[in-house]
């Protein structure tokens, strides 16, 4: 893994320059700012569950510091093999003008199921801060790499097909990693 991951580095700082640029390529213009994402969650707590994550969110630049978009992906859950669609709004700030340099990001909005699962449904609210490193690559483009929280809710039917059956608010509490290329 560690290999493949230098491997696709390596070609991506051949393929897009150096990394000495200059202070209008750190790729914090104004202007439309997208990126792609995988990401894992390895669930916590007692409704721990993991997943695996892509995500594309378009946005607008709107000075050297911040950046607000839309996004949208599809989750994968490893247990249940349920499929879900997050859709949220994400703010982003940049800490530096510097090749690179630290970021925060927020992301909250709502996530639905694709496949159905009546004793553990997963529609509820996203949520998700970030931390990480924004490594400029070449005007406009960047590798990031973070770490972060990850929070959704979902009604859960409990005593399910008996006559107390009820729902119930959980919360899936996850700690998640993120690679993202941005252009």
């Amino acid at each position: 893994m560690k290999k493949d991951l230098y491997i696709i580095c390596v070609l991506l700082l051949a393929l897009f320059g150096p990394l000495e640029l200059s202070a209008q390529e750190y790729g914090v213009n104004k202007g439309y700012k997208g990126s792609v994402e995988l990401g894992f969650a390895a669930g916590a707590g007692t409704v721990g569950h993991n997943r695996g994550e892509f995500i594309h969110v378009s946005g607008y630049q709107f000075n050297k510091w911040l950046s607000v978009g839309v996004g949208v992906g599809i989750q994968v859950w490893q247990v249940t093999q349920q499929v879900t669609l997050p859709l949220f709004i994400d703010i982003e700030s940049i800490f530096m003008e510097k090749t690179i340099s630290p970021y925060i990001n927020l992301r909250t909005g709502y996530c639905w199921g694709l496949s159905q699962d009546e004793m553990l449904p997963k529609d509820g609210v996203y949520f998700s801060p970030t931390v990480g490193f924004r490594w400029g690559i070449s005007y406009k483009m960047a590798l990031k790499l973070g770490v972060g929280y990850l929070m959704q809710s979902s009604d859960i039917l409990q005593n399910y097909h008996t006559l107390n059956q009820f729902e119930e608010k959980i919360y899936f509490h996850s700690l998640i990693a993120k690679v993202a290329f941005e252009f």
